[in-house]
C-alpha cells in the first residue's frame, strides 16, 4: 500500500445540511434549551432572563 492514498477513499466526513435547514434546527435547539433552563431555574428558584422566557414559548 502506497503512503501516498487515504486508506478509505470513500470515507465521508459528515452529512450536508443546507444553511436553511441548519438554522430551523439551530432555532430548534435554542427554544428546546430555554424550555429546559426556565424548567430548571423555577425549581431552583432562580430568576430567569426575559429574553430566554420569550424563546420558551415560542413552538418548535
Amino acid at each position: 500500500m502506497s503512503t501516498s492514498t487515504p486508506e478509505h477513499k470513500n470515507v465521508r466526513t459528515g452529512r450536508h445540511i443546507s444553511p436553511k435547514k441548519s438554522a430551523a434546527a439551530d432555532h430548534r435547539v435554542q427554544v428546546a434549551a430555554a424550555k429546559l433552563r426556565v424548567a430548571l431555574d423555577e425549581r431552583l428558584g432562580r430568576p430567569t432572563p426575559p429574553k430566554t422566557k420569550a424563546l420558551a414559548k415560542e413552538s418548535f
